[in-house]
């Protein structure tokens, strides 16, 4: 598997997952103790939390809504394809097409997306050589 293999399959999942939830934004109540989806359902609780803990998980899972992760998967897709772009056959940056310091920042980029998902089965630390 490639990376851009590897990183398009995790943003297809990452897609699914986002549109299969609760529909976004969420936020949390007024007691921030709950998450709730746009349709007022409860996303998650952390009544079993410390208040501290309680009110900082609560925001943090709000903020990563479906939507958000949405967005973040269009634009992590649009420079995984981009990238993928300026690639030949070998997966080495085709210099045809760009200049070897723009398409070499562009795999630092697509590299760095790759290292959040290091806890993949399929993540190979080869990739960030």
């Amino acid at each position: 598997m490639t990376l851009v293999e590897f990183l398009l399959a995790r943003l297809d999942q990452d897609e699914a997952d986002a549109a299969a939830a609760s529909p976004g934004p969420w936020h949390v109540n007024a007691d921030q103790y709950e998450v709730l989806a746009v349709d007022g359902i409860t996303v998650a609780d952390g009544f079993a939390l410390s208040n501290r803990q309680l009110r900082a998980t609560t925001c943090h899972i709000a903020r990563h809504d479906p939507a958000r992760v949405l967005a973040e998967v269009a634009a992590r897709r649009e420079i995984v394809e981009e990238y993928a772009r300026v690639q030949d056959a070998d997966g080495l940056v085709d210099a045809r097409d760009y200049n070897s310091g723009w398409a070499n920042a562009l795999g630092l980029v697509v590299r760095g997306i790759a290292q959040s998902y290091t806890g993949h089965l399929d993540y190979d630390p080869a990739w960030m050589e």
